[in-house]
């Protein structure tokens, strides 16, 4: 049985570049993964996540940087920015370099 990652506000993240290429389009990042041939699209604020994962970063320095540029709460912006790097690890967008494993 497979382990779920859990990603908190301390988990350190960095964008996949061994398995993807990306290429920003406008405000939208669109992602090609080099195993499979299937493309990926991300929203302004997921472009804004992977240009920030360049070098390893923590969720609460992404959820600060996103604050500067979004107008919206702090909880809402932890909460959705960590369900978007949740759902982005089953396709292994990012590499979670420490973690819980559930």
């Amino acid at each position: 049985m497979e382990t779920d990652t859990i990603i908190g506000i301390h988990t350190l993240i960095q964008r996949n570049e061994s398995r993807y290429l990306a290429n920003k389009i406008g405000e939208e990042m669109v992602i090609m993964d080099m195993e499979t041939g299937d493309f990926i699209t991300m929203n302004a604020v997921g472009a804004e996540i992977w240009e920030l994962s360049e070098q390893p970063v923590t969720v609460e320095s992404l959820v600060e940087k996103m604050l500067m540029v979004y107008d919206l709460s702090a909880s809402q912006c932890i909460d959705d920015t960590i369900g978007f790097l949740q759902k982005s690890t089953q396709q292994k967008l990012f590499s979670i370099h420490n973690s819980i494993a559930a």
